[in-house]
């Protein structure tokens, strides 16, 4: 593997057109400056929210306030997370999380002032003419009063926010830009890089020494700073609880899910009824042990490399783009000239470069493009990488084409099923215009491990989430040797039997920023069950894609599950989940059957 280049190496066409959002720092610089002219007459509003007609001003005011610090959050984490080797980008978001903590303690009165009116008045501004364009701001507010503290306390939050943050700022500066891996060795002794980038490369490598040494390069890594990545982990823990615990919620996870309404049984059901499938996933593990030829003693390192043997699929950016534009025609002619822009006008920031965040994702600004931030090598995984983000960009650019700004922020609950549709649209194309039985058998091998990585293994991610909240709230200390011990048994489990799990597979909890983001990762597997219904809708016919384009121009105009529930799919339904897994089980039949011959 080549060297990885620097950011001045790759061309401006590959990079994201962040000169779009502010044309230099300086720019930027105007506006971070305009920041107290905004806030003033905001906190002009103090003591005077008595009427239907002032709240909807102070919203007013509060709007071009927040559009302001999107605009300028924007522009500044796609600097830092382009290279975060740059002091001065690190710098620059540093400032403005600064400002945004200040910011939001000075305004975090709002809320509570409102909510000092007895319940009867509340209900009459939500149906106030004065306050139409923010009934379902009202609504939220109405529902959240019983966790809604004083103005003091609230204002106290907000100035401890940026505080309380530092456990993954600090991951991830630790993580991307500060550790480095030893170089990991192919059989025939030649040394390949290995960076949070590179490693899910090295591990689909059909060199299964270098695919081991890659392993052992990024554990070695994280385990030399075991303890202090154990450390910033229990710290954003403790935050959860703590949040929760001032604002009268019974846990962890119920004060996660209470914003998007969310029963946690919800959660809860995800976890049992993959346990249920888990024997279907054993299968699949046997399937890929046998194609290896590593019965009885697969590893934590075989699960990555593709299992059609004597096959590697290459796809430049171009092949991509026309894969992907081909595979959602399906989804009509809005949704394509949202596709066609996203390659014409930068939405993109394709390759890999040094100090660049490891990953991908989607991000925007209301009035402002959506950008995808990718680590692109040319594999089919990447490809199927692209798709979802650009599922999330699409979903963005839909819902606020047709929504306010208030209500064009979707919740992630929402966001994991655009993203996985797409993923399901490409797989379908690939399967109806690929003949070749290697390429077929390649995309099943593809299907089957995003049941693997999706389904399972952000299930596994849940499991592991619930159970360090638990700890905590029950006044247990978070230890490396307790994590490591209790995440190896998690492997074991969900791997199943078969697999001779190599023990510093433990070390990864120490790895996945998700474990942050407050029970984020169980919206992965939901959306992915949903997914697999909703593709099927696309594909049915125009009012299966109808309903779906409504879903996604829907926005956050209403509660998630109504959202979904309202385009045709009831995620509050155990049965949704468990349908999925029949889809499992028909694709590693259909891959083991299919690679009788090629094998």
């Amino acid at each position: 593997m080549s060297g990885v280049k620097t950011r001045d190496q790759i061309t401006s066409d590959m990079t994201w057109d962040s000169e779009s959002v502010y044309a230099t720092p300086e720019a930027w610089e105007v506006d971070f400056k305009r920041l107290p002219a905004l806030l003033e007459p905001v906190v002009e509003m103090k003591g005077k929210l008595t009427t239907a007609e002032n709240v909807a001003e102070v919203f007013r005011r509060e709007d071009a306030l927040s559009l302001t610090l999107e605009k300028l959050h924007l522009y500044a984490h796609m600097l830092e997370d382009q290279d975060t080797q740059v002091g001065e980008n690190q710098a620059r978001m540093g400032r403005l999380k600064s400002q945004f903590a200040k910011i939001s303690g000075q305004i975090a009165w709002i809320s509570p002032e409102i909510l000092t009116q007895s319940e009867e008045t509340l209900n009459a501004w939500a149906n106030d003419p004065a306050l139409a364009a923010f009934k379902r701001s009202m609504t939220l507010l109405i529902r959240n009063k019983p966790h809604m503290l004083s103005s003091e306390e609230e204002t106290l939050l907000g100035l401890a926010s940026d505080a309380l943050s530092t456990p993954y700022q600090t991951f991830s500066v630790l993580t991307n830009a500060d550790m480095t891996f030893d170089p990991a060795v192919d059989a025939q002794g030649k040394e390949h890089e290995v960076t949070n980038g590179s490693y899910s490369v090295l591990l689909q490598e059909s060199d299964r020494q270098l695919r081991e040494s890659a392993f052992s390069s990024i554990y070695k890594g994280y385990g030399e700073h075991e303890n202090g990545l154990t450390a910033l982990l229990a710290g954003s823990t403790k935050h959860h609880a703590f949040e929760a615990q001032v604002r009268k919620h019974n846990d962890s996870l119920d004060a996660s899910l209470f914003t998007d309404n969310i029963p946690r049984e919800v959660y809860l059901s995800l976890i049992e009824a993959v346990h249920d499938a888990l024997p279907a996933f054993y299968e699949y593990v046997d399937l890929r042990s046998r194609q290896l030829g590593l019965e009885g003693s697969i590893n934590m390192w075989d699960f990555h490399v593709p299992i059609v043997p004597e096959f590697q699929l290459e796809v430049g950016w171009r092949e991509c783009r026309e894969w992907l534009e081909e595979a959602f025609k399906p989804l009509g002619g809005e949704y394509m000239k949202g596709v066609v822009e996203s390659f014409s006008a930068r939405w993109y920031d394709v390759f890999e470069n040094k100090g660049k965040r490891s990953g991908a994702y989607s991000t925007g600004a209301y009035g402002e493009k959506p950008f995808m931030l990718l680590n692109y090598h040319g594999t089919l995984d990447d490809v199927f990488t692209v798709a979802h983000e650009l599922g999330h960009s699409m979903h963005t650019y839909l819902s606020q084409s047709h929504q306010s700004y208030r209500e064009a922020g979707y919740p992630i609950f929402l966001a994991e099923i655009a993203s996985t549709t797409n993923e399901a649209l490409l797989h379908h194309y690939l399967m109806q215009t690929k003949e070749d039985s290697q390429i077929r058998a390649f995309l099943l091998n593809h299907l089957c491990d995003s049941f693997k990585g999706t389904m399972f293994r952000q299930t596994m991610f849940a499991e592991f989430e619930l159970e360090i909240h638990k700890r905590v709230e029950n006044g247990e200390a978070l230890t490396a040797d307790s994590l490591k011990e209790y995440y190896y048994e998690l492997n074991k489990k969900y791997y199943g039997p078969n697999v001779d799990a190599d023990e510093r597979i433990g070390v990864e909890f120490s790895r996945i920023p998700h474990f942050y983001y407050n029970f984020y990762v169980y919206k992965y597997a939901t959306g992915f069950a949903a997914a697999q219904i909703f593709a099927q809708q696309v594909l049915s016919g125009e009012e299966g894609r109808d309903r779906y384009l409504g879903f996604l121009k829907s926005g956050g105009s209403k509660d998630p599950l109504d959202t979904v529930r309202e385009a045709g799919v009831d995620l509050s339904n155990p049965a949704v989940i468990r349908k999925a897994f029949e889809t499992f089980k028909v694709s590693v039949k259909e891959l083991s059957d299919l690679l009788q011959p090629v094998g």
